[in-house]
């Protein structure tokens, strides 16, 4: 089919610049999944707590590290890992639960995936004053670096609404990339650096870290949080995916976007 680069084009941009209605609709799945809890989105928050005091004390004894600059790291680590993780695999899913509002409504479909984004954001959010907690337990401070945290966090996002769109679009076609996502993610959550320092490793396995865009992912926005700013080649890597990932997904988008409704 030849692709309809001006349709696609348009759909991305309404579908982002549309904050009003996907911010509604992300908040009022926060409000439905939490009805009649008594914490809310907090109970996520609680649970973050306990795992990351548990495992930031007894891990800080196995890699012989201060729990002071450790548990930071993994708090900052996990934060970010569950918001990406479950951005991606939502998102994996989104047009498929939504079969019935794309058959009867025209609306962009990227306003779908930027609700899914939004209403992570959310819940990132009630899971950030944990990580409020654990800096003043272990005393960091704020530095000019700490700005940085900015522009990476909307770079992080740039990345993640294509890598999202692309899912949605494959899912809906193939219905077994749901699961693979899932898989992929649980594994890949092992070989990056969230629980780990990459200090730990040497040699050639760094090259594992070093163009393991998932880490990048997380290191651009952990630095900042950390005080330091990040590597040179996370903000490379970050731009350079980008660029390459939104060109494949704008091709992806113009050419299989009006198959989306048949596909489901």
């Amino acid at each position: 089919m030849v692709p309809q680069y001006a349709i696609a084009v348009n759909d991305i941009a309404t579908g982002v610049t549309s904050y009003r209605i996907w911010g509604r609709l992300g908040w009022r799945e926060i409000q439905r999944r939490y009805r009649r809890t008594t914490i809310g989105p907090f109970w996520g928050a609680t649970s973050l707590a306990i795992f990351t005091v548990i495992l930031g004390l007894v891990w800080a004894q196995l890699w012989k590290q201060d729990p002071k600059i450790y548990m930071p790291y993994v708090t900052v680590g996990m934060i970010l890992w569950i918001w990406l993780n479950t951005s991606l695999t939502e998102a994996a899913s989104e047009f498929i639960l939504n079969e019935a509002l794309i058959k009867q409504l025209r609306i962009p479909y990227t306003l779908l995936i930027c609700t899914v984004v939004w209403r992570n954001s959310i819940v990132l959010g009630h899971n950030f004053l944990v990580y409020v907690l654990v800096c003043i337990y272990a005393g960091i401070i704020p530095t000019w670096n700490t700005l940085l945290l900015i522009p990476g966090a909307v770079l992080l996002c740039v990345n993640v609404l294509w890598i999202a769109l692309s899912l949605a679009l494959l899912s809906s076609r193939y219905r077994d990339i749901q699961w693979i996502v899932g898989s992929i993610l649980q594994i890949a959550m092992f070989v990056t650096p969230i629980l780990w320092d990459r200090e730990r490793l040497s040699g050639p396995l760094n090259a594992l870290i070093d163009y393991n865009p998932l880490y990048h992912y997380i290191e651009v926005v952990r630095a900042p949080l950390m005080g330091r700013a990040p590597e040179p080649w996370t903000w490379i890597v970050l731009i350079a995916v980008a660029i390459a990932g939104w060109a494949m997904t704008l091709y992806l988008f113009s050419r299989f976007r009006r198959r989306i409704p048949y596909w489901l």
